[in-house]
Order: C-alpha cells, then sequence, then structure tokens
C-alpha cells in the first residue's frame, strides 16, 4: 500500500513538473518570438539613417533626386555625371546593407524595403546600371533583378 502511494505520489509529481516545464517553454518561446521580432524592426535603423544622409546630401544638388526616384538619365557632362554615379552607388550600397541586414532576421518583415529596392531599380538608370555592371559588388540588389 505504501508503495502504491508513494509511486501515485511520484507520478503526479512527475505530472506536474512536466506541466510546469511545458509552461516554461511556452514562454521562452514567445520571449524569443518578441526578440526577433524587436530585432527584425530594428535592423533597418543604421540603413534609414544611411539612405537620410544620402537624401540630405541629394538636397545640396538640385535635380538630384529626379535620377534616383523620376528615371531621369544618367547625365552625359562632367561634373553632372560624377556627381550622380556617386550618388548611385552610395544609394546601391545603402539598398543592399538593408537587404543584407534583413536576410540575417528571418522573422523580419522586409516587404517594405524590398519594394522599396525594386522601386528604385526601375526608377533610377544610374542605379540599375551600377548593379548590373558589378553585380557581386551588390550581390542582395543584383538579386532583385
Amino acid at each position: 500500500m505504501v508503495a502504491t502511494v508513494t509511486a501515485i505520489g511520484g507520478l503526479l509529481g512527475l505530472i506536474v513538473s512536466l506541466v510546469f516545464l511545458a509552461l516554461q517553454t511556452r514562454a521562452v518561446s514567445q520571449q524569443v518570438l518578441f526578440s526577433n521580432n524587436l530585432a527584425g524592426t530594428r535592423v533597418l535603423d543604421p540603413t534609414i539613417a544611411g539612405l537620410r544622409e544620402v537624401h540630405l546630401k541629394m538636397l545640396e544638388y538640385p535635380g538630384m533626386r529626379s535620377h534616383f526616384y523620376e528615371g531621369a538619365p544618367v547625365p552625359t557632362s562632367d561634373p553632372d555625371r560624377e556627381r550622380v554615379t556617386t550618388f548611385a552607388e552610395m544609394m546601391a550600397g545603402v539598398l543592399g546593407e538593408g537587404l543584407q541586414a534583413l536576410e540575417r532576421i528571418p522573422e523580419s518583415d522586409n516587404d517594405e524595403w524590398v519594394s522599396y529596392c525594386r522601386f528604385v531599380l526601375d526608377k533610377s538608370p544610374a542605379v540599375l546600371a551600377l548593379v548590373e555592371a558589378h553585380p557581386d559588388w551588390w550581390p542582395h540588389l543584383s538579386a532583385l533583378r
């Protein structure tokens, strides 16, 4: 009789331990999911800061934005050609960094950034020409073509 009571007590203790372990596992799983979501939202912060710098620099040269958002072709004369090409390299670098950062956090929602990158590739002959000429320099961006 004592052995049966002891066995039942041990079994109940095991069941309680398993339930407690399951609850802990669920809590840890939720914490990991939350942490990954937070990392996913924060992963683009440096990239957005870099993009802001490119845009602020563009403000110093009126008409520069049209080469990246309105389909204006690369100018044929210097120094405008040099300037647009340099901005295109900067823009491709920022876009590629963002794509690479998002790739590291699989749980991040990257649809908006990918859409933005495709938009720039579609609207900027300068960025597109650089990416097509040097796909190994910006592999993440090149993969979108």
